[in-house]
């Protein structure tokens, strides 16, 4: 039985990408790289902003590997054997790593971290919102004036999301910590908490009550609020400008769509004119908005420095 065969046999979760990697590498075929993600979605971000990029006749293979855990596994188990460093890729989330430990967090000139806590927030900027405006909601006819207008209309209301939000993500900051272990951040519904109109975004309901929900619905215990704790890291979240980038980027996604939308509907009010355009929804943010972002300068960088230098030596 090969090693593939043997990898099989053990846990599924992280060892199905690392099986697939070895069946498909080969030594002879140098036209190709290969790289592991976190998620299913993230792929097909990386994969473009990559292939953008290639050579004429390069290739590179991307495998989900369901959370950065099995990344750093994966990376720990191929670093253990003879395979060519610049050949092999790992794309893994910052996360909250920049307020607090983050013991799957890896290091080393093939692996590339996101510049705040997600992919999500690197797309979702208010370059990538001018141009969903402009190809998918039917804002297409703006002058120039109008669409810097409608940017800083974004910007205004991002920044202040970002800022409401510092209690939610310090509270979650703070079960971390604690080693607090919630059912599933995912079960938390933006939408259940905020309200944008006109522009302006705002909670349904006062903060107390939003801790509240965010509690229900994470199934986290009420007891692990501490108030003074808490306190504690939103002032440093406060003080050291971080309410951009420790945003969980579902988060942000999630008031990207609402934006958009409220946008669709209160545009008169806003003194723009729109085309027929539509809405999006969130499937949308990787299938539609991700392919119109302009990839940070750290990606780029990246995968100039790593994969594109590697295809120039063959």
């Amino acid at each position: 039985m090969g090693t593939a065969d043997n990898l099989r046999l053990e846990r599924k979760g992280r060892t199905i990408p690392l099986a697939r990697f070895y069946t498909d590498f080969k030594a002879n075929t140098p036209n190709v790289c290969y790289g592991f993600v976190e998620g299913d979605d993230d792929p097909s971000y990386y994969r473009t902003v990559i292939k953008n990029r290639l050579p004429k006749g390069c290739y590179i293979i991307l495998y989900p590997s369901n959370g950065k855990e099995n990344v750093k596994y994966i990376y720990e188990e191929i670093s253990k054997r003879g395979y060519p460093n610049n050949r092999i890729t790992y794309y893994i989330d910052r996360d909250l790593s920049s307020v607090i430990t983050d013991t799957n967090l890896i290091s080393g000139s093939q692996i590339y971290i996101t510049d705040k806590y997600s992919i999500e927030n690197d797309i979702l900027s208010e370059d990538t919102f001018i141009n969903v405006a402009q190809d998918l909601i039917g804002f297409s006819s703006l002058t120039l004036d109008e669409l810097e207008s409608l940017k800083r209309c974004y910007i205004s209301a991002k920044e202040n999301y970002e800022n409401i939000m510092i209690p939610i993500m310090a509270n979650i900051i703070h079960w971390k910590k604690c080693n607090c272990k919630p059912a599933n951040y995912n079960n938390f519904k933006i939408k259940d908490i905020i309200t944008v109109k006109d522009g302006i975004v705002t909670f349904k309901t006062n903060i107390d009550d939003v801790i509240k929900i965010l509690y229900k619905q994470s199934q986290v215990d009420f007891s692990y609020h501490k108030e003074h704790e808490i306190e504690i890291i939103m002032k440093y979240i406060i003080d050291t400008n971080m309410s951009s980038k420790i945003l969980r980027g579902k988060y942000l996604s999630a008031f990207f769509v609402k934006f958009c939308n409220s946008l669709y509907d209160d545009y008169k009010n806003l003194g723009f004119s729109k085309n027929k355009g539509r809405k999006i929804s969130d499937s949308d943010i990787m299938d539609s908005v991700a392919p119109r972002c302009i990839p940070p300068e750290s990606l780029v960088n990246f995968v100039n420095d790593i994969i594109i230098s590697y295809f120039k030596q063959v």
